[in-house]
Order: structure tokens, then sequence, then C-alpha cells
């Protein structure tokens, strides 16, 4: 029962499978049971359970020392960290800002776009643009930034309204527009809403490269981030990319807006950016935006008791360590293709597989009723729900979401096993969904 113990757990009225360790792609409850972990805990665990060598280095740090206030010093270990982060973006971010999760991180990062302009002079610029359809976190500062309908739900009397646009969602363009043929609309829309608050009061816009949870791995139009990167230069306006999911590897890409020919302003990781193995994020900056808080002699005091902890920019290291040394970014691509093919070899077989889409090892699956007319479940059946529960009767967890319809229908899942994954893995994966989306559909008298 729920009441067995004294965890606030998200479902009050399920019971939980009791996970008691782990091993590459695997989990294992108390009584030996093997689960595929799908998704990553979720997204997360990006290098796989278990790895020694990564707790052994956060063991020698903790004993070293385990933390250190970045308002009073600064440690080796940490300024060692952050040079990972300027190599593994070839030299695009020259600084990092290190905290404990990404809410977290977004939040330091719409601190340090409003000190940028305060800093230069511009004191009205203060309003971050999102999008529709977007997540950037569960913190209040954030939820008003993210345009995930169903995640806001409840807590509107808290949040803050600067402004959202059109996602670019070429599934269900916003503007009933063709990839091949579009105008990019989508991408116009932020200009027409920077002209029309008025572009002295816009400091920001930020946008995950390729959505998370609330489109789920829906890609963008290969030149919307080109025109997003001209209209954020037109205006002076800082271009915030949210990789808390995609960063450090995920997308086949070290960071996924290497794949559309632009740099941001500033680049937020967490999730895989310490494999999972501590509570980790950050906020990272060009030069040119460094310069800027530099030459006006600006500085940056706002923070969190945990940023920049010694132990875990260890536990970053050990993790970035083992990521290129088993070349487990080129593994992303190469295991992401082959997940994605599999997964279109079977879609036929299924009537509700309406887009499978993604990059990496980050794989989306839109689910539908029509696939021809792209109709949506209605939202009380619950349907990629159903197919997560029954995933979990198989021994495996994927991540399901709801909403992706401008947030009143839509159904898609994620699949985003660790990078260590192997095909024989990918196999056993795609071979389970089909039985488990079989079952769905069969249940709720759809196909064969």
């Amino acid at each position: 029962m729920a009441d067995r113990n004294y965890v606030l757990n998200a479902d009050f009225f399920r019971d939980y499978p009791r996970i008691a360790g782990g091993k590459g792609i695997y989990m294992y409850t108390e009584d030996g049971t093997e689960i595929i972990d799908g998704a990553s805990g979720p997204v997360l665990v990006s290098l796989g359970h278990g790895i020694e060598e990564i707790a052994d280095a956060m063991r020698d740090q903790a004993v070293k020392l385990a933390f250190a206030h970045r308002d009073d010093c600064v440690t080796p270990v940490l300024e060692e960290s952050c040079a990972t982060f300027h190599e593994a973006s070839d030299g695009d971010l020259v600084k990092t800002f290190q905290v404990a999760g990404g809410s977290e991180a977004n939040e330091i990062a719409i601190k340090l776009v409003r000190n940028y302009h305060l800093v230069r002079g511009n004191a009205g610029k203060y309003k971050i643009l999102a999008r529709w359809q977007s997540y950037h976190g569960s913190s209040m500062g954030v939820l008003s930034l993210s345009g995930f309908t169903k995640r806001r739900a409840g807590y509107e009397p808290y949040l803050f309204e600067h402004g959202h646009i059109a996602p670019c969602y070429c599934y269900r363009c916003w503007f009933g527009g063709e990839p091949e043929t579009c105008g990019l609309q989508c991408a116009q829309a932020l200009e027409n809403e920077i002209l029309a608050q008025g572009p002295e009061t816009v400091a920001g816009f930020i946008a995950e490269p390729i959505s998370g949870m609330s489109l789920c791995a829906a890609e963008p139009h290969p030149a919307y981030f080109k025109e997003i990167r001209r209209i954020c230069d037109k205006y002076d306006v800082a271009l915030i990319m949210d990789e808390v999911m995609t960063g450090f590897g995920r997308t086949g890409k070290m960071f996924a807006y290497k794949h559309y020919g632009i740099v941001p302003d500033m680049v937020v990781t967490g999730k895989a950016v310490s494999g999972g193995y501590f509570p980790l994020a950050a906020v990272s900056v060009t030069q040119r935006f460094y310069d800027g808080l530099y030459e006006n002699k600006g500085d940056f005091t706002p923070g969190y008791s945990w940023s920049g902890n010694p132990l875990g920019a260890a536990t970053q290291l050990a993790a970035y360590r083992y990521l290129k040394k088993h070349g487990l970014v080129e593994n992303c691509r190469v295991m992401g293709d082959y997940l994605k093919r599999r997964i279109e070899e079977i879609a036929p077989r299924h009537p509700t597989f309406g887009d499978v889409r993604g990059k990496g090892l980050m794989v989306g699956v839109e689910l539908v009723r029509d696939r021809s007319s792209k109709e949506s479940f209605p939202a009380g059946d619950k349907f990629a729900l159903q197919i997560n529960r029954e995933a979990l009767k198989e021994n495996m967890i994927i991540e399901s979401s709801s909403g992706c319809n401008r947030g009143q229908a839509g159904d898609a899942l994620v699949i985003s096993p660790a990078f260590v994954i192997q095909r024989d893995e990918v196999d056993k994966i795609v071979e389970r969904l089909d039985r488990v989306v079989t079952t769905v559909e069969k249940r709720n008298g759809i196909g064969r």
C-alpha cells in the first residue's frame, strides 16, 4: 500500500517498484527482478548505473574536501570542472556557474541576463520571452517561462507572464505550414512579440534546442535557430539555450545547439552533466556575454548554498572523463539512429504511431487516434500513460507525456536509455515496446 513508508510519492495511490540496485541500462528490484531503464531515470542517468570509477572519485573528493562556499574561495577541482565546459563546446563557452539542478540553473540564467543588461545601462530590459509547449523547470520563476500547460496548471496565481510565442513544431505547425515550404512564421513570431512589447523591454529569449517532455523530442526546422539568432542579435536580446535534457551528449553531439549552426549567448545544462551521480547543473556563457559584464565592471553575487561545491565538480569531472574515454557521444549518435530506425520499422504495424522523431538517444513517438488526420486521443483516455504502465508490466520503464497538442490533448512517449546501450539492448526495448503498444491498442479497440 502507498502508506507503507514515509516518502511523499508523486502518486499517493500507486505501488511503486522498489529498486535496490542497478547496472548499465538495468535496475533491479529487491527480489532481483531486472527492469530495463529505458528512460535513464528519467533522462538523467546518462552513463548507466553502477560505475565504480565515478563512485570512487566521489569518495576521494568527499574525504579530501566535501564542501567549500563559493563566496569565500574557489577550489582547484571546480576550476578543472568548469574548464571541461569550454573544451566540450569547442571553445564557445568560457565561464560556467554550477548549481544543484536544472530549475536552479535556469533561474540563475534569468538573473545573469538581467545583470547583463543592468550593468550595460539598459535597466528597462527585463522580460524573458519563451515558447508555448516548453519546459524549463518547476520553481516558480522558470515555471513562469515554461509553456507546458499541464505542469503550470493550478500554480497560475504565482506565475508572472513576460510573453510566450508559438513553438517550432513541424508535425503540428501552429501556422498550417509544411517544413519544405514554410516561411518560418514560428521564428518570425519572436520578432513580432519583441516589437509588440517594445525592444527596450525584452532582455532574453529561452528555448530548448530539441523539445523535452512537453513535445517529446520534437526537432526544429533546420533553419529555425539561425533566424532566431538573427532576431536576437538585431534587438540585443540574449539567447538562452536550455540544454538541461540534451546537453553533454544525448543528441549525438556534445551540445544540441551544434546541430543548428549557431552559438547561443548562454547554455544551461543539467541531468547528464554528472551522469546522474550527483545533483548538478550549470549555466555557461560565451566570451561576448562575459565581456559585456566584465567591461562594465559587473559582478554576479546571486547563487545557492550548494553552488560550485567541490563534490559536484569532482563527480562531473569523473563523468566527463568516462564519457570521453568510452566514446559515448558517438555511441549516442549511432545507437540513437538505430533506435529511431527500429521504431520506424514497427510503426506501420501500429495505427497509433503518428510521428517518430528526435536525435540521438532521445527518440519520441507521438500517439494519435487517426494517423491521416493526426487526431489526438481525448485527454481523459490517458493513452500514453496506459502504455507507460503496461511497459512496467513488461519490466521496462519509458517516459510518457500528455498535452503536446496545444496543451489540451495529445499523447507521446520518449525513449531515452543510457549512453552505454548496445544494439541487442535497443532490440530488447523495441521488441517490448511493440508488444506493449499492441496490447494497449487492442484494449482500446484499435488495430489488429
